[in-house]
């Protein structure tokens, strides 16, 4: 396999790369006076299996190329959409990848090997990809953005939510300087829908990380600055420096993801509100009945052959699009959860829509087990990434709060907590840092039990901060709830609980240690 012929820089203007012997940048760098990447080679990749030194790291082609693989087959387009599959595959063959870029990849798809050797490299290629990526960071380009996203996702694979936060930002504040929306008329096809990708995973991204550490959002909601992406077969069709489509354009399930994520920033802006307190319960009660007409239009809106069923689940694995369609409709299940969840609170004032809306959570909470336990029974489907914790963590704590105060069918609810839960186990082999996100469940379950001894105590905020700050700790005011009840009255709450079968003894200490 030959190395790379053109840098970095030339290959994104799609300029002629030449460079002499003697220079450590090519022609065209030096005529611009930017930095080039031949100043720092990309490493070559041995013919025949040979281990090749990426840095410190010794990893055979062959390894390579499993990884990348099972980052492409577990991970790729479902939190987020990056590259062109069969380009990607093709350029870190001929080695026209940078080290950064490449380690990352890796490193994703390191956690899904067998063989825990390989398995123990994560966290030298996490390392040596920031290290290269941070010394890399005044060069502005698409391959960089790419990295960026790739390291916050690897960062909150790890709990370490500010640096995923940090550098989800650098991404953004480089996809602005490019003015990456803007196409460059030599752009083939596949650079555009790839540009296109990225933008929209820089705005999935900025509603999910923000809500969890209590941020602003930086990019706004309903202000599309380019096109929704292109069905995804067709896009994993398109060939290189092909100009046009080949088939009439039709939008794919990623488009279908941007128009439903629009809606969940509003839906978080509302759940802060009820955080803050101080609200109008009309101007409350009118937002919900906007954000679920809206949750509906969006349903009733997308292709037949989107809408969650048994067939349409087939005919998505067979187009190599499953994983993407379990994505699609975990997230809307998930938003859904949240915009109603505040109906749980027997606290709040009793409108017309109150049984409905309750009745509602408690439908996306099940749904969202009943669609991950499906998704885990067929290969290429798994929802195997960190944010699938949270959604498990939340459709759990509707469920708990079904079986600790419900009167529906106990032992469907009891088997959707147990199907949870071995949803949870099941994720803690790849990320062992989600344990620790057992110990809000563990609490939820304690603050339902004495919020029945709390008549004056609004259940709903300290809950909603539950829902919406999740890589905050849970701590403040609220939790001090949890000493101001006689251990003696809880006890009795616990055993009167048990006795009506109501009280779920899952071993949350046992995962979460």
């Amino acid at each position: 396999m030959k190395g790379a012929t053109a840098c970095q820089q030339c290959r994104q203007t799609k300029r002629r790369c030449i460079r002499a012997e003697s220079q450590d940048r090519c022609l065209q760098c030096a005529k611009r006076q930017t930095k080039c990447s031949f100043m720092v080679p990309s490493p070559r990749l041995g013919p025949d299996a040979t281990p090749v030194l990426l840095s410190t790291i010794d990893l055979p082609e062959q390894v390579i190329q499993e990884l990348v693989s099972h980052y492409l087959s577990k991970i790729h387009d479902r939190p987020h959409s990056l590259f062109h599959p069969s380009t990607l595959r093709e350029n870190i063959h001929n080695g026209h990848v940078s080290q950064a870029l490449l380690f990352a990849i890796c490193a994703m798809g390191s956690r899904f090997s067998r063989d825990p050797q390989i398995r123990l490299l994560e966290s030298q290629l996490i390392f040596e990809s920031k290290r290269l990526l941070k010394a890399d960071l005044e060069n502005i380009c698409l391959e960089n953005i790419q990295t960026c996203v790739l390291v916050a996702n690897l960062c909150a694979a790890h709990s370490d939510t500010s640096t995923e936060a940090l550098f989800f930002r650098i991404a953004n504040g480089m996809a602005n300087i490019l003015w990456l929306t803007r196409f460059d008329s030599i752009d083939d096809l596949i650079t555009r829908e790839v540009k296109r990708r990225i933008w929209w995973t820089l705005f999935m991204a900025d509603r999910w990380y923000s809500s969890g550490l209590g941020l602003s959002r930086q990019m706004k909601d309903f202000e599309r600055e380019t096109e929704l992406p292109m069905d995804e077969q067709l896009f994993h069709s398109l060939t290189r420096f092909q100009q046009i489509i080949p088939t009439p354009w039709k939008p794919g399930l990623w488009a279908y993801m941007i128009t439903l994520v629009e809606l969940f920033g509003p839906i978080q802006d509302l759940n802060r509100k009820l955080v803050r307190g101080g609200y109008n319960e009309d101007e409350i009660e009118q937002q919900v009945q906007h954000l679920s007409r809206q949750l509906d239009l969006w349903l009733n809106g997308i292709p037949e052959d989107t809408k969650l069923n048994e067939d349409n689940f087939l005919y998505h694995l067979r187009r190599g699009t499953g994983g993407s369609f379990v994505a699609l409709h975990l997230g809307f299940h998930h938003y859904s959860t949240l915009l109603y969840f505040q109906y749980l609170d027997t606290g709040r004032p009793e409108k017309a829509t109150t049984n409905d809306y309750t009745n509602r959570c408690k439908h996306h909470a099940s749904s969202v087990s009943l669609l991950l336990k499906r998704a885990g029974q067929q290969e290429d489907s798994e929802a195997v990434w960190p944010t699938v914790g949270h959604c498990l963590i939340v459709s759990s704590s509707v469920l708990l709060h079904t079986l600790l105060f419900g009167d529906e069918q106990l032992s469907e609810v009891r088997s959707s907590l147990n199907s949870n839960f071995e949803a949870l186990i099941e994720l803690t082999r790849y990320y062992p840092c989600l344990k620790s996100m057992v110990n809000r469940l563990d609490k939820f379950q304690h603050m339902c039990l004495i919020a029945a001894h709390l008549p004056t105590y609004r259940v709903d905020k300290w809950m909603l901060r539950f829902l919406i700050e999740h890589s905050l700790p849970l701590e403040g005011q609220d939790s001090n709830l949890l000493a101001s009840v006689e251990l003696e009255t809880l006890s009795a709450q616990i055993q009167r609980s048990a006795e009506q079968g109501r009280f779920t003894n899952f071993p949350f200490g046992e995962l979460s240690s």
